[in-house]
């Protein structure tokens, strides 16, 4: 979300805020780092849903990229198409992860807790 806002703000002229690739954001970070390991904990499930972020958020970063190459050259409806793909993905990419948020709940091996007598 904060990705998307800073996007907007540049596309708004608000602020100079410069595209990163896909493996350099937080998101990014996690799913190319621990994300895979951790998705694992919680079975196959949850390694679906964390496959699932994969091209959306590829795709994501692409897409904020035209939006600025076409703001640059004055294409305002590839702007407006680009940035409109970028608010659609970013609606994926949260769905997807509020559905892993609420699996991580319910599937999670916990470990008994001893009960002091």
């Amino acid at each position: 979300m904060q990705y998307l806002r800073r996007i907007k703000g540049r596309l708004d002229g608000a602020n100079q805020f410069e595209p990163t690739t896909c493996r350099m954001c937080v998101l990014g970070d996690w799913l190319y780092g621990e994300g895979q390991r951790e998705a694992n904990e919680y079975g196959e499930a949850m390694l679906v849903l964390f496959n699932a972020l994969l091209v959306p958020h590829e795709r994501f970063h692409q897409a904020s990229e035209e939006a600025l190459r076409c703001q640059q050259v004055g294409d305002e409806v590839g702007m407006q198409r680009a940035f409109t793909e970028v608010h659609t993905l970013s609606n994926t990419l949260v769905t997807i992860l509020l559905q892993m948020d609420g699996l991580s709940g319910k599937v999670k091996y916990q470990p008994a807790i001893a009960e002091c007598s």
